[in-house]
Parts: structure tokens; C-alpha cells; sequence
């Protein structure tokens, strides 16, 4: 993604908006903390069911089993739309099931995250105002970088490798940043945040799909469609 996408793209600065506010909030109310960790846990589910939907609606998608290996191929991996044939309609049917077992995976993962808050004591009750209007700033985030992705789709195809990879990349990293704390008993957490919404951030670039073509993506596609062809 190059420097004038990144600059003119709302999804982008919403989320770096939200992340920072967040951060400066923080160091004047220490006590939003518990607040905060349901909040990004929030994020992270949203993130997923957008995503679900995202592959849910994919017209002519790339399966899974015709994605890159490599991960930065398979990030940027948006060929050409063309004109649906019955395999790819025999293809586009088994995207559901990709996306229907991402659902099953990412939300099992989600579950058991969630448990695992509940048994850490808070300090202090979540503040509601505060959670409902960020929570909504993030929806709000969510529901452009869906809209980006459906009209990216009128002229590329989407990888259903990457779209179900993608996720965990993101909220890996800024999940790690808040739970370390917890683990090496950190009373002192306004770095940790900082490096959460720098992990967002960030790989939120490294996550977003090329506008061009992949090379290596088209010549994966124009060999499985000739092996279709034999």
C-alpha cells in the first residue's frame, strides 16, 4: 500500500484517531484500563464478523487451495475479475465453507480469550459511555474498510487464503501488547497501550490488499485453470 493510499484512506484515520485518543485518555484516567481491554477485545470480534461477511459476499473469489505460499504474495494477491464459469460457481460455493470455518475458528479463539479476561480481577467497572462511543468509532472504521473491499472486488479478485489469514495478523500483535502486563505483573501500562495502537496500526498497512495485480497470483490461476482445462 503506497504513501498517497495510506494518506487518503478514512478506514486508515479512524483508527489512528480512535488508538491515540484512546492512549491520551488513558494517561489522564488510569482507571478506563478494564474499560479499555473489553473495548479492543470488542474490536477484535468485529473485526472478524466483518470479515466473515466480506467472505460470505466474495464474487469469483480465489480458493484457498490456489493462494500463495508466500505470506507477502498471498497479502497483495487480488487478480483481475472475470467472467464467472461453472467451476469458479463450484468454487465460490466451497468459499462459503472457508468462510463458515473461519467463523467457527476465529469465534472459538474469541471464547476462550473471553474466559480468560473474566478471570482477571479488575480494578475498576467498565465505564459504559466511554465503551459505547469508541465501540462505535471502531464500527464505524469497520463498516469503510468493508465498503474499500467491496468495490475493490469490482475489478479484483479476492483471496480467501489471505481475507482468512489477514485477521490474525492484526489482533496477534496488539493483543500481545495488552496480555504481556498481566503476565509480568506490570502495574504500569500506558507503554503497553502505546504499543498496541502502534501494532494496529501498522498492521493494518501491512494487511492491506495491493491495488495491482499479483504476478505470482496470476500465474497460480492461469495454471490451475489450465489443469481444469485437461
Amino acid at each position: 500500500m503506497n504513501r498517497k493510499r495510506i494518506l487518503t484512506d478514512p478506514g486508515f484515520w479512524v483508527l489512528l484517531g480512535v488508538n491515540i485518543y484512546l492512549v491520551w485518555y488513558y494517561y489522564r484516567t488510569p482507571e478506563i484500563f478494564t474499560t479499555l481491554i473489553w473495548l479492543y477485545w470488542c474490536q477484535s470480534v468485529m473485526m472478524g464478523i466483518f470479515n466473515f461477511f466480506d467472505m460470505l459476499t466474495s464474487k469469483n473469489p480465489i480458493p484457498m487451495q490456489n493462494s500463495n505460499t508466500n505470506l507477502m504474495d498471498t497479502l497483495s494477491a487480488n487478480t483481475p475479475e472475470v467472467t464467472i464459469t461453472e467451476d469458479r460457481k463450484v468454487s465460490w460455493q466451497s468459499s462459503k465453507g472457508v468462510a463458515l470455518f473461519f467463523l467457527f475458528h476465529y469465534g472459538f479463539f474469541h471464547f476462550v480469550y473471553m474466559i480468560f479476561l473474566f478471570t482477571m480481577k479488575p480494578r475498576y467497572p467498565i465505564n459504559w459511555d466511554i465503551f459505547k462511543y469508541f465501540l462505535a468509532a471502531f464500527f464505524i472504521g469497520q463498516v469503510i474498510t468493508f465498503i474499500q473491499h467491496k468495490i475493490r472486488e469490482r475489478k479484483y479478485r479476492s483471496n480467501m487464503g489471505a481475507m482468512f489469514f489477514i485477521p490474525y495478523l492484526r489482533i496477534l500483535p496488539m493483543h500481545l501488547t495488552i496480555l504481556i502486563p498481566s503476565f509480568l505483573h506490570i502495574t504500569n501500562l500506558g507503554i503497553f497501550l502505546i504499543l498496541k495502537a502502534f501494532a494496529d496500526t501498522v498492521m493494518y498497512i501491512v494487511t492491506k490488499p495491493a491495488k495491482e495485480s499479483s504476478k505470482v497470483s496470476d500465474q497460480a490461476m492461469l495454471a490451475s485453470e489450465q489443469t481444469m482445462n485437461l
